[in-house]
Formats: C-alpha cells, sequence, structure tokens
C-alpha cells in the first residue's frame, strides 16, 4: 500500500509505502528515504536508517545527504573539473579542493514531481542545460517499488546532450539505532578496493583487499578495521571507499548481532561506495536518536569515483539520447 501522508504548500510530498514486513517513508525532496521500519526477531518494529524529524531538517542542507538520492555525479570530481568532448566544464568546489555528490545544489536538494502508479512511487525531475555546471538537459525517474522484504530503487534517465550521469542513493544504516553502528558485521563481494588520497578523493589506482584494514569478503564488525596506521584508514578518517564487485550475490550484507536484524544490497552498479560515518556530528535524528560519528554506515553503489578522469572509457558519460538505467535492491531480514 502506498498513501500521501502531506502535501506542503512548497509542493513537497511525503509518502508511506507499507506492506505486513515494511515500512517505508519517503519524501519528494531528494527522493528522500526518510525511514524504514522493520521487525527483529521478536517482531519489534523499529527504523533502521539514518534520518530528519522533518523535510524542514532536510531543506537546511546540512550536506550529511541522510537517504537522498544524489547526482548528477556521486562522490568527487577532482578539482571540480572536467573535460567532455574537447570542451571543459567548471563545477563548484563543495569539498576541499574537489566537487563532491553534485555540487552545491545537486539532485538531493531538488523537489521532484511524483506520483503513485499501482504498485511503484515515481519521482521525476527535469534538469536543465548547466545545471550545476553539467550539459545538456537530461530528464531523470526514479521508481520506488516495496514488495515483500525488498525495496526496489530504478533509475531512468536521458539527456539531449553528451553530460555526466552518475547517481546513488546515500542511504545510512544503523540496524538497531541503541549502538555504534561500527559494530555492525560487514560482508562485501569485492577483490579490489579504490585508494584514495589526503582529501578523500579517488586517486584512480586499486589494490587487492586481501592483507588490508579493508578486507570484508568475510563477515567482521566494521570497527575492526578501524587501523589507523594504515594511510587509507587515516586519510578517511575510517572508511571511505570504493570496491569494486564481484557477480557474487548479494553484493554487500550488514548484520547487527544484537537485533538480528540483516540488509543485503544488490545493484547494476559496478562497484559502491562505504562510508563509516566518520564526520557525523552529534544531532537528533528520527525518534529521538542522538546521532554521533559512526552511528550510521552509509552504502552507495555507484560507478568508479571520478571516473570521468580514472577511467579510459568512463562510466559516467551518458551519450546524447542513449537511455541510462541502473537498479538498487535493499532486502531486509531477520537472521536468528
Amino acid at each position: 500500500m502506498i498513501r500521501l501522508l502531506e502535501k506542503r504548500p512548497d509542493g513537497v510530498c511525503t509518502y508511506e509505502m507499507e506492506n505486513d514486513q515494511l515500512k517505508v517513508i519517503v519524501s519528494s525532496y531528494g527522493v528522500t528515504l526518510m525511514e524504514i521500519d522493520m521487525k527483529d526477531v521478536d517482531g519489534a518494529q523499529e527504523n533502521v536508517i539514518l534520518g530528519y524529524p522533518t523535510v524542514d531538517d532536510y531543506q537546511k542542507k546540512s550536506g550529511t545527504y541522510f537517504g537522498a538520492i544524489v547526482g548528477r555525479t556521486a562522490n568527487r570530481i577532482a578539482k571540480g573539473k572536467f573535460t567532455l568532448n574537447g570542451k571543459n566544464y567548471d563545477l563548484a568546489l563543495t569539498n576541499g579542493p574537489n566537487s563532491l555528490h553534485g555540487g552545491h545544489e545537486g539532485f538531493s536538494y531538488k523537489n521532484f514531481e511524483s506520483r503513485i502508479e499501482g504498485n511503484d512511487l515515481i519521482f521525476t525531475y527535469h534538469s536543465e542545460d548547466m545545471e550545476e555546471g553539467y550539459p545538456g538537459s537530461l530528464d531523470l525517474t526514479c521508481t520506488l517499488r516495496l514488495e515483500n522484504n525488498e525495496l526496489n530503487i530504478l533509475y531512468d534517465a536521458i539527456s539531449d546532450q553528451d553530460t555526466l550521469c552518475a547517481l546513488t542513493h546515500h542511504t545510512y544504516f544503523n540496524l538497531n539505532q541503541t549502538d555504534n553502528a561500527a559494530k555492525h558485521l560487514l560482508q562485501i563481494a569485492s577483490q579490489r578496493h579504490g585508494l584514495i588520497d589526503d582529501h578523500v578523493l579517488a586517486t584512480g589506482q586499486f589494490q587487492e583487499v586481501a592483507g588490508t584494514p579493508l578486507d570484508f569478503r568475510t563477515a567482521h564488525s566494521i570497527e575492526d578495521a578501524f587501523d589507523f596506521s594504515d594511510e587509507q584508514i587515516q586519510y578517511a578518517n575510517g572508511i571511505d571507499h570504493h570496491f569494486v564487485l564481484e557477480k557474487t550475490k548479494p553484493a554487500l550484507r550488514l548484520s547487527d548481532p544484537v537485533s538480528g536484524r540483516t540488509v543485503e544490497v544488490e545493484t547494476t552498479f559496478p562497484g559502491l561506495q562505504v562510508y563509516s560515518g566518520n564526520y557525523l556530528e552529534a544531532e537528533t535524528g528520527r525518534n529521538g536518536v542522538v546521532y554521533g560519528p559512526n552511528y550510521g554506515i552509509a552504502i552507495e553503489p555507484q560507478f568508479v569515483p571520478d571516473s570521468i578522469h580514472n577511467q579510459e572509457h568512463p562510466d559516467a558519460i551518458l551519450r546524447a539520447g542513449k537511455p541510462f538505467h541502473q537498479e538498487i535492491l535493499y532486502r531486509f531480514v531477520n537472521e536468528n
């Protein structure tokens, strides 16, 4: 069942998607997942993501990107510059010397048109040519679909010019909301992770995870990776790295031993970014929960970061008239 909870005078709509296993509250502002409620092994239902209490809180643009769509390009672009078809483009510098998550007013801060269509909740946005410095008029559709214990996010886009398009959802998980999420167990189907510099910019180089703190091929607690003698962990103040995915499904499993809750992630994207909430500040989220560093783990399926600079044939280039389609699926299960 999908129902409209609120339509504000500014046009922002809040919806509830619910079945006998999950409840999802989502806003048209940034296609933001505000709350996902799931049951534990005893049947107690609880929110398992980080989010703010009201839409007004998101509109303050805190920079956390809690649960929001990110675009036109997720992650960082070196020096806020890129060249496409021989033409140079300049983006806003929003993260030290680099551009981050689409600029000052990326898709996370846009109100999408929205509608209910059967079992789908559909959000659309028209991005004008040169919005935030990106060429081409781009039409984006983001579809949310709740089936049993799975929430599927589908992205479809098309542009009238060659442009960059590298979307994700920036959802932070904490599966019990009573303790630091770094105590969760993490497993990733990945043999290699990307290297970063001291500005957390992807260098375009990769290394095998074997023998590093970022080896999550078997499940272990996230805080076990916080080896600050390792340069990569120092640079990120924890984890903020891209993992190249294998064909194995699920791509990622995040489990909380206390509640028995697990989220599995599958995606059509070739990799995902894991950010261990290293710079989250003490602030009040939904249901009065006070967040802080490492309180949530962001899982962001995406293309290779800064692929316009880091790949011979960049994933992020969307050619004029060519349809873009990618998917992210969250599956929520109880392990005990």
